[in-house]
């Protein structure tokens, strides 16, 4: 399959070789001598799978997109109840917008269920675990404590899009009992030689 266009170099936009799918390689380019990386993606030679085309209005008296008054309207805004194509309908847990009620909701906290954003609790374990190491395992069994607690509580909430948080939580409260038992024999040390 061809490509629609080559691919180039970042700096001066001359064309590179054609690499296959999935390989990735350091390559210098031929016009500024820039030392490039270069990784072919997979999706680079798939065709882009086309969306619902909108259908024109064919009789009088139908709805028509508010965006686009020569194509058939579809579906209504669920914010501002707007009239919108196939082109212009935006799909969002179960429910259609229009791109500017959705371009609104982006500023306007709460009215768009959108994530704007997730808590990595997980680095929030870690942070505790790590905490006491320059402060001579003083604190090691609080932040500890606290560090399991936070991994048991928020177990079932939503995980990175990027990171395998799961597994890091694991990990984080096998180390918070490791630093509880250390910080046990550490504390209990001290007592018993008095």
């Amino acid at each position: 399959m061809t490509r629609s266009r080559p691919l180039a170099c970042s700096r001066c936009g001359a064309a590179l070789p054609e690499l296959a799918s999935g390989t990735s390689t350091l390559l210098q380019c031929s016009g500024c001598g820039a030392e490039l990386a270069l990784a072919v993606f997979p999706a680079l030679n798939r065709a882009a799978a086309a969306g619902p085309a909108p259908q024109l209005v064919l009789e009088a008296g139908e709805a028509a997109c508010f965006y686009h008054a020569e194509k058939r309207a579809v579906v209504p805004c669920e914010t501002c109840g707007r009239f919108l194509c196939a082109l212009c309908d935006v799909q969002l847990h179960g429910k259609h917008y229009c791109p500017a009620c959705l371009e609104s909701g982006r500023n306007k906290p709460g009215s768009i269920p959108l994530e704007r954003g997730r808590t990595r609790y997980d680095q929030i374990v870690w942070s505790l675990l790590i905490l006491p190491v320059p402060l001579c395992m003083l604190v090691a069994p609080v932040t500890a404590a606290a560090a399991f607690v936070l991994s048991l509580w928020k177990w079932r909430a939503p995980p990175s899009l990027v990171a395998n948080t799961r597994l890091r939580l694991i990990l984080g409260m096998v180390m918070a009992l490791i630093e509880l038992g250390a910080s046990a024999l550490i504390w209990g040390g001290m007592f018993l030689r008095r």
